[in-house]
């Protein structure tokens, strides 16, 4: 059975793997946006939005599961911090 200790350093280590997942997402919207000011010729308005948009998306997925893991970070921490009582 895991310990809260466990607990905790599970969420560290998902929480390290979301922000960079996030980062990695900012950094690929960029390159593409860098890529479309750099391009020569005609570039198709909807499908550059629908294509930003998508990514996009995965990145609010990511940031919405990040705000998950910190949220039970912040109450495995709690948990951690209590001392044992005999009242359960």
């Amino acid at each position: 059975m895991p310990t809260p200790n466990d607990e905790y350093e599970s969420l560290v280590e998902k929480e390290d793997i979301l922000v960079n997942r996030i980062e990695t997402c900012t950094d690929t919207i960029d390159a593409v946006l860098r890529s479309l000011f750099e391009k020569d010729g005609p570039v198709h308005l909807q499908t550059v939005r629908d294509i930003v948009s998508a990514m996009h998306e995965v990145q609010i997925k990511l940031e919405r599961e990040l705000l998950i893991v910190r949220a039970e970070k912040r109450l495995a921490a709690r948990h951690m911090d209590r001392k044992p009582s005999g009242l359960h």
